[in-house]
């Protein structure tokens, strides 16, 4: 049952890779992998470190060793955004092609991430617990969604599990060789996404934690240090630091040609100034630059399906039924999931759920320990457990290929999402092809399309009038006319720019948030008709008014 979940996972992203368009940031993460495979040069996107997108990048540049010459000036500029679109449209091999070469390895990792708490939960719980987690994680839209992407979170979400886990078989068994796998995945996560930089506290409040509370570890740690010389000591001491130090140094060295440390550390320095700054976003009706310290947690409340939530509660609240929580679990297996809370309540750029993707595989292990409970009647324990777990595979089946856009029912469900977050959360350019075979079902010829995304609406066909919302990567952009004797004149909007996350304070579309569309596509884009209507069409030309355009309808 255990690899059925495994295959459920995987056969969900293969159908989420074919049905969605590329993202927002896809493009400039396969331009810039290929480009430190190609030329070893770090200069485009250095916010996010290179591992996962040399990774993703790698089939292209072994099978295919594609050309790649982006425009000097653009070069020079580290312009990311037009040389990954130069990349993915302009090489020879097709847009569909590159994207399933580079989204296949994430979703490699997502399912290596799948197997880890597979193991974790057997080697706490039982072959039982193990299906559950699996069960949950291969469910989990967020997940599933994020591991078909040309995207780090699934990595990091991998490398941060995968070195805490090292760290719980570590302070069993304190071997070397297990303290050298701590280091080499501590250094991993580090260059997977800047954000691991979290398990530099974390690692040494997990061990301090679970020391201070697990009387058998820290009495035999104890009777052995006193029984040791203070020579001894500070000689083991300084050997397992020096041993972390020079795995993780060792790593960021490989992973950047041997260019040094000066390399990530102005990544790094890059990543904390953008975090500083913040970034306009929208959660539940209201726009912010510098974020709210409870967003993380509703965004992981209305994300997240009820029947998982269900599931985790019932794990935290009934810790004593069936085979106890102990203290050393809890510690391992909350510690990162509150660490990680605190710290992205601090964060001024809130954009998406993706940003805590990591704390769901210490859930669900956590939530695993359910499969332990037994009563007195058998069909009790199935039931309580199958029923929130049908209740989370149900809205698994529905929201596919969608599941990007996946809001639980508590908000109304995807179609009631736009009202609460934005950005990744539910609309990041993936809803292209979508809108394709709508306007090939409708036989329009030509649409007013206001796009929030990098992808080509031209590269699929769609004829189009530039609308206003978010700014093209190019100006003027490619643009039919819809001519004035249309015989039906329809307006596509991204749910960002229906939003107006870009300009909250002189918003361009709020006329339209009292019109019904007559219909959403993948829940990201909203279609309005507008043929018999002569205030929507006033408005819409005082858009284009607003945004410095002049345009007659």
């Amino acid at each position: 049952a255990t690899v059925f979940f495994v295959l459920l996972f995987f056969l969900q992203g293969v159908f989420f890779i074919s049905a969605n368009s590329p993202t927002y940031d896809e493009a400039m993460h396969i331009a810039a992998g290929y480009s430190y495979l190609t030329t070893g040069d770090f200069r485009l996107e250095p916010q996010n470190p290179p591992l996962i997108k040399e990774f993703l990048a790698l089939p292209l540049f072994l099978l295919y060793r594609l050309p790649f010459n982006p425009d000097p000036r653009r070069w020079a500029n580290a312009d990311g955004y037009t040389i990954g679109q130069e990349f993915l449209y302009e090489s020879k091999l097709a847009v569909h092609q590159i994207l399933f070469m580079t989204r296949l390895p994430n979703l490699a990792l997502g399912v290596a991430t799948l197997v880890l708490i597979g193991w974790w939960a057997y080697r706490l719980w039982g072959h039982r617990a193990a299906m559950l987690a699996v069960a949950l994680a291969s469910l989990e839209p967020n997940l599933v969604a994020h591991a078909s992407l040309v995207t780090t979170d699934i990595g990091v979400t991998l490398f941060i599990f995968l070195t805490v886990y090292l760290l719980w078989e570590y302070l069993q068994f304190p071997k070397w060789w297990m303290l050298s796998l701590v280091s080499i995945t501590t250094g991993l996560a580090l260059v997977t996404k800047f954000s691991a930089i979290l398990l530099i506290p974390m690692l040494p409040l997990l061990v301090g934690v679970s020391l201070l509370i697990d009387p058998k570890v820290s009495a035999s740690l104890a009777m052995r240090m006193r029984q040791m010389p203070i020579t001894p000591k500070i000689l083991t001491a300084t050997t397992a630091f020096l041993t972390i130090i020079i795995f993780v140094v060792a790593i960021l060295n490989l992973t950047y040609c041997f260019q040094g440390l000066s390399t990530w550390l102005f990544g790094l320095q890059r990543f904390m100034t953008l975090a500083g700054e913040g970034q306009a976003t929208f959660l539940l009706g209201q726009y912010s630059y510098t974020g709210w310290w409870n967003y993380y947690l509703v965004a992981f409340l209305i994300k997240t399906p009820l029947g998982s939530l269900m599931l985790i509660g019932a794990a935290i609240l009934f810790y004593n039924s069936g085979t106890s929580l102990r203290p050393r679990e809890a510690v391992f297996l909350l510690i990162p999931v509150i660490v990680v809370l605190v710290a992205t309540s601090q964060s001024k750029v809130n954009i998406g759920l993706r940003h805590i993707l990591s704390i769901y595989p210490f859930l669900f292990v956590l939530t695993s320990r359910l499969a332990t409970v037994r009563f007195r009647q058998v069909w009790i324990a199935p039931l309580l457990l199958g029923a929130p777990l049908l209740m989370t595979a149900l809205a698994a089946i529905r929201i596919a290929p969608h599941q990007l856009a996946y809001f639980n029912e508590f908000v109304g469900g995807p179609d009631q999402g736009y009202r609460y977050l934005t950005d990744s959360n539910i609309d990041w350019g993936q809803d292209l092809k979508g809108l394709k075979a709508y306007i090939e079902k409708e036989k329009l010829d030509v649409i007013y399309l206001s796009y929030f995304g990098t992808a080509s609406p031209a590269y699929y066909g769609i004829r189009y009038q530039y609308v206003p919302g978010a700014w093209p990567l190019e100006w003027p952009p490619p643009s039919d006319n819809v001519p004035a004797d249309a015989p039906r004149k329809i307006l596509a909007i991204s749910v960002v720019n229906l939003q107006d996350v870009a300009t909250p304070y002189d918003p361009l579309f709020p006329w339209l948030w009292n019109r019904q569309p007559i219909a959403k596509i993948g829940y990201s884009i909203f279609v309005y008709d507008l043929t018999n209507d002569r205030e929507g069409l006033k408005k819409l030309e005082e858009s284009y008014l607003k945004a410095g355009i002049k345009v007659g309808l």
